[in-house]
Parts: structure tokens; sequence; C-alpha cells
């Protein structure tokens, strides 16, 4: 993003998604219609995707986040893509992405309790195609929201 206005829009509205366009027109000394004109382009060109709400996860009962880290056997008939399709349906999967390096997925799951936690190992470690998982329990951090996540 090279106009310097776009990524001010952008770093605003990563920052509070509610930010009112007439806001940041006052912050940027620019007027409400340009911001407009700049977020239509945004949205237009694909930059700016959507928004979402983030929810305080302690608030609707969960106690934490883990981290799986997955390998997936490489001499199945269950590729990597169908391996994430599955943990993206999956309800307590909150990001799923393919990395690079030691492990081939990395899945973020909220948890209500240890209990949770080990169902949702044994749901991951049952997927076709699934050969070894590592995993660890997030601690300390409340501040899991999409911002964080921007690439």
């Amino acid at each position: 993003m090279s106009d310097p206005l776009d990524k001010e829009i952008v770093d605003q509205l990563t920052e509070n998604a509610r930010t009112s366009f007439r806001q940041i027109a006052k912050q940027t000394d620019k007027s409400t219609d340009t911001i407009i004109n700049h977020f239509t382009s945004l949205t237009e060109n694909g930059d700016i995707r959507g928004s979402t709400v983030v929810v305080d996860r302690e608030k609707i009962g969960y106690e934490g986040i883990a981290a799986f880290e997955i390998d997936v056997t490489s001499n199945t008939d269950t590729s990597s893509d169908q391996i994430l399709e599955t943990l993206i349906k999956m309800p307590n999967i909150i990001v799923a992405t393919k990395t690079v390096g030691e492990h081939d997925i990395l899945a973020l799951a909220v948890i209500h309790d240890l209990t949770h936690y080990q169902e949702i190992s044994v749901e991951i470690s049952h997927i076709i195609g699934v050969k070894n998982l590592a995993s660890n329990i997030w601690s300390g951090n409340k501040k899991i929201m999409p911002k964080y996540f921007i690439i």
C-alpha cells in the first residue's frame, strides 16, 4: 500500500473497525468524502476484505487458547488443504493456516478447560492425514484479535 492516506485509514480501522469516516477525516485533515472514496477503493481492490467483532473470551466461557502444530502425512489421499478445511470448520478453531518450517499447519483454538483442550487434541489427531500433533496452552495474553494476524 503506497498511498500514505490509505495506510492511515487501514491503521485506524485495524485499531478500531468502528472508527467513523468523519473521525478519520478529522485526524488526517481530509474531507469525509475523501476518506469514503479511499475506503471504497480499498474495498473494491480487495485491500480491505471486511471487519470483525472481537469478544472477551473469558466472558463467553473460554479460559484459554491452545496452539496446535500439526504434521501431515505425505503418503495419504488427504492433502494438507483438506486437513486445513476440516480444522477451519471446527467450532473452537479461531485461526488455521499452513506453515513453512518444522510443522505443516498451525491452528489456534479457544478452550474451556484442560478437559476441553484434551478433547480438541484428540479430535485433531483423528483427522485423516494428521501424522503428529504438538500443542501448547497460551497463557497470559487476553488480546488475541485479528489485528495481530495482519500480514
